[in-house]
């Protein structure tokens, strides 16, 4: 009976300890990581009804956890959407290279991790528009424009799932919507 009363004082003691380490403070997530991810983009101009609109998204991002929930990184991305209008025969493609400073805030510390963030910085900008019935194409000149960028989703142990809205002038904004992998990162 002595060691079974021993055991379970030693036990209790030891939950003790750790569950004092995660409320001081303590991180308990590695500072560095990179999220690479892949996804759908929908163009913000809208095109007549019976239209396509479809696009891609390529992501990379180093960030550090400057605190425990909160961490900032530079967001590296690649985006290119189409708008198709069958009925009118015209159509356009646009892309979108982004470098913008971001912050996420995580609301837990534990495996499941839903997050809000933003971020602000340069967009470059290419598109072309082509009108089938006259088999004209125009082609607009790259512009760098400044933007923003407002996201929510979740990471999973390595696995990140996120929704974005990047705000670009001159119609040049979409959705993305994402699915990719935490490289580091991970519990200490």
């Amino acid at each position: 009976m002595r060691k079974f009363l021993a055991l379970a004082m030693a036990v209790t003691m030891i939950q003790n300890v750790s569950a004092q380490k995660e409320k001081s403070g303590e991180q308990v997530f590695k500072k560095f990581k990179t999220d690479i991810s892949l996804g759908y983009a929908i163009p913000q101009s809208s095109g007549s009804a019976g239209g396509t609109k479809a696009g891609a998204v390529f992501v990379i991002e180093p960030k550090y956890a400057v605190l425990q929930q909160l961490s900032i990184g530079l967001r590296m991305e690649a985006a290119v959407t189409a708008n198709v209008d069958f009925a009118g025969e015209t159509g356009s493609a646009k892309g979108n290279l982004s470098y913008l400073l971001t912050g996420d805030y995580y609301f837990t510390n534990k495996r499941f991790r839903p997050f809000g963030g933003a971020g602000a910085g340069m967009f470059t900008t290419a598109s072309v528009d082509e009108k089938t019935s006259a088999t004209s194409v125009s082609q607009i000149p790259s512009s760098s424009k400044f933007g923003f960028m407002a996201r929510t989703g979740f990471e999973y142990g390595h696995l990140r799932i996120g929704l974005e809205y990047n705000f670009v002038a001159d119609k040049a904004g979409y959705l993305g919507i994402k699915l990719g992998v935490c490289i580091g990162g991970g519990r200490k």
